[in-house]
């Protein structure tokens, strides 16, 4: 198996793992009302602060994220909202926490084809890919606690993210200097 099959394989396998695991949304839960930011009726044990992302808040980070410079920015705001809202422990509404989380989450998926639509050279979307996969395991970590009403310990990670999203703006910062 050639190095560029075997990469792509791990990459899918990855992805397919990580989309297994990724996400809080429960299956009780309804997607959100036609007219409503956020809004979702709800059967069972259905947590008010982990409400699901609508589609029109994804179009929005989309286009907010369209540029690997963009996103990594986006990423940093997120991490900074996180840290800021979980530095006393479990935060007493974790709603903000949990919607930073969901939407770095998304942004990581994306990130892949971000980098690639931004011009990234080839050589380097496989460690955007691994750095994008190692942040969503750091942050899903910090969900975790949240969702589990441990303390979400972001301190814990707190130097690993900061360490990929270093990384990933190298990788940007290289691919804008190589394009201009």
């Amino acid at each position: 198996m050639s190095t560029r099959s075997f990469s792509v394989f791990v990459t899918a396998i990855g992805f397919t793992m990580l989309s297994i695991l990724a996400g809080c949304n429960s299956s009780a839960e309804k997607p959100a009302t036609e007219g409503g930011a956020g809004t979702v009726e709800a059967e069972g044990d259905f947590d008010p602060h982990d409400v699901p992302i609508t589609e029109d808040q994804k179009a929005e980070l989309r286009s907010q994220t369209a540029q690997l410079s963009d996103a990594i920015t986006t990423m940093k705001q997120f991490r900074d909202e996180i840290e800021q809202e979980t530095a006393a422990g479990i935060p007493a509404n974790p709603f903000k926490a949990n919607q930073a989380l969901d939407q770095a989450d998304l942004v990581l998926q994306w990130l892949p084809e971000i980098a690639r639509d931004s011009g990234v050279a080839k050589e380097n979307w496989e460690a955007v890919n691994t750095a994008a996969n190692e942040l969503r395991t750091l942050f899903e970590q910090v969900h975790q606690n949240i969702d589990n009403k441990q303390d979400p310990n972001f301190a814990a990670v707190a130097s690993s993210i900061d360490e990929k999203l270093a990384a990933l703006e190298q990788i940007a910062t290289a691919s804008s200097a190589d394009a201009g």
